[in-house]
Order: C-alpha cells, then sequence, then structure tokens
C-alpha cells in the first residue's frame, strides 16, 4: 500500500464546526461547497481562498456542487434544498448567478449537468408522494421530468459518459433507473432498472457499458448496462457485498471514476474512525475479463481526518495529488510519502 502524508491543511475561512461536502475542479482551481452554505475557490498549491460568496448562496442549504468544464472552468453549478438550481459564473463572482432552475418540488440532492450536451438534470428529496428527476437546457427550459419512478429521494444522477440519450438517477428506494431522455412518455423512457436491493448513496457509470451502486450501508455492486436488443440476456452482476468486511473500514465515501470512455477504471475511497485512515482501493476489470476490488496499488492517507468522517474526495492526476474535505473543518492536500 502506498502511503500519502498531508502537505497542506486549512479551514479555507470557514467558521469552527463547518463540514465540508464537496470539492469540483474549476480550471487552475478548485471550489468547495461547505456547511455553513458558502462557496469557495482556493488555490491548490498553497488551499489560500482565492474568492467566495459573501452570504449563503441557497435560502435553505448548499447541497450540490458540480464543475460544467474542468479544463476552462469559468462556470459551476450548485443546488440546494430551496429548490433550486443555479449556474456560477466564477469571473463575475458570487453577488448574482446567471441562471436559475427551479422546482416547486421538494429539496435537491443531486445534480449534473454537460455544458457539451447543454442540460442540467437534478433530483429531489421525496415531498408528498414525488422523488423527481428534472432535465433542463442550460438556456432554462424544462426538457423533461420524471415522478413516477422512484419512490424515495433521489441521491445520485449521472449523465452517460458518450451517449447523449442516457441519464441514470439512484435513490433510497434501491432502484438505478436508465433513462432515454429521446422518449417523452415515462414508462417507455426507463431504458433499465436495477434493484440494488438497499438505499443508493452514489451510482454512476464506470464505463460505456458498466454501472456501479453503493448504498448507504457500503454495498457494492457493479451491472452491465442493458442491450437494446432485447433478446441479449444480461450478465449477473458483480457484487462485492458489504466493503467494510472486505476492505476493513468503517464507512464508504465515494467512487472516484477514471478512464469513463475506455476501459474503466473506478476508485473506491473508504475510511477508518478509530485507526484514522483513508484508503483508495482501485475497482477495475482484470485480465480474464471481471471486474476486481483491490490490489496493492492502494494508497492510505495515512492520518486521514483523525475521527472525523471525510465527505468529499478530489484526485488530481496531473500534480499527483489527493484533495479532501472533512467534519474536522479542514480541507488537506496529500501527496506520495517518498
Amino acid at each position: 500500500m502506498l502511503p500519502f502524508t498531508s502537505t497542506l491543511t486549512s479551514a479555507i475561512s470557514s467558521p469552527e464546526g463547518t463540514y465540508h461536502y464537496s470539492l469540483a475542479r474549476t480550471g487552475a482551481h478548485l471550489a468547495v461547497i461547505s456547511s455553513d452554505d458558502h462557496i469557495r475557490v482556493i488555490d491548490p498549491s498553497s488551499l489560500a481562498v482565492l474568492s467566495g460568496s459573501t452570504s449563503p448562496i441557497h435560502d435553505d442549504g448548499v447541497t450540490c456542487l458540480k464543475s460544467l468544464n474542468e479544463a476552462r472552468g469559468d462556470i459551476v453549478a450548485t443546488a440546494g434544498r430551496d429548490g433550486a438550481a443555479k449556474l456560477w459564473d466564477l469571473r463575475q463572482g458570487f453577488g448574482t448567478p446567471v441562471k436559475v432552475f427551479r422546482r416547486n418540488g421538494g429539496p435537491i440532492l443531486s445534480l449534473d449537468a454537460c455544458e457539451g450536451r447543454g442540460l442540467l438534470a437534478v433530483g429531489t428529496e421525496l415531498t408528498g408522494t414525488n422523488a423527481e428527476v428534472v432535465v433542463w437546457d442550460l438556456e432554462g427550459c424544462e426538457k423533461m421530468t420524471y415522478v413516477e419512478s422512484h419512490n424515495d429521494d433521489v441521491t445520485h444522477l449521472s449523465f452517460h459518459p458518450t451517449t447523449r440519450e442516457l441519464l441514470l438517477s439512484g435513490s433510497t428506494d434501491g432502484l438505478v433507473n436508465i433513462y432515454n431522455m429521446t422518449i417523452t412518455d415515462e414508462d417507455e423512457a426507463l431504458h433499465q432498472v436495477i434493484n440494488h436491493g438497499s438505499s443508493i448513496h452514489h451510482a454512476g457509470f464506470l464505463n460505456d457499458t458498466a454501472i456501479y451502486g453503493l448504498s448507504h450501508d457500503e454495498v457494492l455492486s457493479v451491472y452491465k448496462l442493458a442491450d437494446p436488443d432485447e433478446d441479449v440476456e444480461e450478465p449477473a452482476p458483480v457484487n462485492f457485498g458489504d466493503v467494510r468486511g472486505v476492505l476493513g473500514c468503517d464507512y464508504a465515501i465515494d467512487v472516484l471514476l477514471r478512464g469513463r470512455r475506455s476501459s474503466g477504471t473506478g476508485i473506491l475511497v473508504v475510511g477508518s474512525h478509530e485507526r484514522q485512515w483513508v484508503d483508495l482501493h482501485s475497482l477495475k476489470i482484470g485480465e480474464e475479463g471481471k471486474w476486481g476490488l483491490g490490489g496493492e496499488e492502494a494508497v492510505r492517507l495515512v492520518g486521514g481526518h483523525g475521527e472525523e468522517v471525510v465527505r468529499c474526495l478530489y484526485l488530481d492526476d496531473a500534480s499527483a495529488t489527493v484533495f479532501t474535505g472533512g467534519e474536522d473543518g479542514l480541507v488537506k492536500a496529500w501527496k506520495p510519502a517518498s
């Protein structure tokens, strides 16, 4: 296991007791959303705050952050419990968003955006009998709404990496749905329904044909995207079970995606409270064409965020640096110990 040590630590000018929820690349910088309902842009070489909001960016709690163009990094999207999604131009600051998307439904819990396709999607908390998936174009025109496909909170959304019409949603009802957005009827639009069996924490596409599901009870599985030819029998999922027993961790944080347009490699990030580390394990296809988890190439962030939960992580391949944010109110940068 390759050890990484913390080279930089910063509270990024946030109040004591702040949790950091999400990290995103914005050109040469990083953006962070936090439990004080602010967004900050930081310099990854020093963790100094370069800019940020002077007041809460959502009326009832920010929940999501997405960069629309990591390389250029000028536009980011956020969403919140106020039922709104917003686009921000970092060149103009955080005084006024350049676009606001709003629903009368419940608080927004998940978001994905794709500038190349001109689309933004949100998933809502269950309100009454509805948990919605809503897709807009980036001009603000609502394109489609799915209100019957989930019966609990929509916790994760992901556009397919190459097939423009496919959108994935995951929910605490245990389902992972894939929609064909070119079909208007909701029932007909369901390209595939996967029953993971327990509440979905994260889900997405590992590559063009593989889907992962990670539940709140730390169960990880990999599924095959359904072939449009109904005569083709899909293979059984690869079920890794509860990763706490497999990897000796206390909780799973996220699955990071690498090489999405080719063979597809995922990185499962897990943590330990008592032993105070964060580990990064590969999730990839082996020589025999089977998905495998873990291996000698695992990375350990020695010390982690102490006994506190790590909420978010960003891996910068170019600089071989890992950035983490946690419930201890700190953002950290990590590099190989050697």
